[in-house]
């Protein structure tokens, strides 16, 4: 993922606890949805994402019909743009923060700590990133200088949805990766949980390869009991502007893509089966 503006300041993160990997090979044959799960990078440096700093959120797209959006992060100047859809019909907004690295706004502008292929906080759970988070931007001071920058503000991006009067999900969901299962139940509770008129909006940093995932997860959620996979696929692909979450790489990203196609594949049968998420949750499913 390309990074912006790197400032000469470098927060480096606690060594973590060698973990073992799991391999393709130490799976049982029936499970076709294991993760390898990443270790943690380092150094971690403060970047300001100046590209996600517009009046208009990049990458962004809408399905009127599930009422459903997604984009990359955004800024609150930016905010007025995700919350068209809702302003128009008169609903409510759930903005879903789809990142697991640590990000939030100075001066408003989107800032993240960002680690080679965004690792940082690779290792963490859900509880355990959102406290990481908000460290590291209580650590911060209105009037300390970042580079050149002087800090006027700081938010959390909790804090800027919330008080443009709309409801915030966080779920914590590594950058190339597909969910662990604990984030993919969260994410059908927090569906299960939506009123009636609500509008999701879906977004990581960039807007592709976990907005476009979480979009066709809701939209399985809401449709595979009628629909094909090929056809959910095939329309989330055109609207995320041919982002393809089954294609494969060759280079290190292979293994994790590969699993998320799998993943993917395997939600559509569980989404079949309990539409909306009712009845059993995703963890229950891949139990059985």
């Amino acid at each position: 993922m390309k990074k912006t503006a790197l400032l000469p300041i470098v927060l480096l993160l606690g060594a973590c606890a060698e973990k073992t990997v799991t391999t393709i090979s130490e799976q049982p044959a029936k499970v076709p949805f294991f993760m390898t799960r990443p270790q943690p990078t380092s150094p971690v440096e403060l970047v300001f994402d100046h590209d996600r700093d517009g009046r208009h959120p990049v990458n962004y797209r809408k399905n009127e019909a599930l009422r459903m959006s997604g984009s990359a992060t955004f800024s609150p100047k930016a905010m007025k743009d995700v919350a068209k859809p809702v302003k128009k019909n008169k609903g409510a907004l759930y903005v879903f923060d789809l990142r697991q690295e640590s990000h939030g706004l100075i001066n408003d502008i989107p800032v993240t700590w960002y680690a080679e292929r965004d690792w940082a906080n690779a290792d963490l759970n859900h509880e355990e990133a959102v406290r990481r988070e908000r460290r590291l931007l209580g650590d911060l001071r209105v009037g300390d200088k970042l580079g050149n920058t002087t800090i006027k503000s700081i938010e959390t991006e909790e804090s800027m949805v919330r008080t443009s009067g709309h409801q915030y999900v966080r779920l914590t969901v590594t950058d190339h990766v597909r969910p662990v299962d604990s984030e993919v139940d969260r994410f059908i509770e927090k569906v299960l949980a939506l009123p009636a008129d609500a509008w999701v909006h879906f977004h990581c940093r960039a807007g592709k390869g976990r907005t476009t995932t979480f979009m066709i997860l809701f939209d399985m959620l809401k449709n595979a009991k009628d629909t094909s996979f090929d056809e959910i696929i095939r329309r989330n692909t055109e609207l995320s502007n041919d982002y393809d979450v089954l294609a494969v790489a060759g280079d290190w990203k292979h293994v994790y893509q590969k699993e998320r196609a799998a993943f993917v594949q395997e939600f559509y049968n569980y989404a079949k089966a309990h539409p909306n998420g009712e009845g059993a949750l995703w963890g229950e499913w891949v139990l059985k």
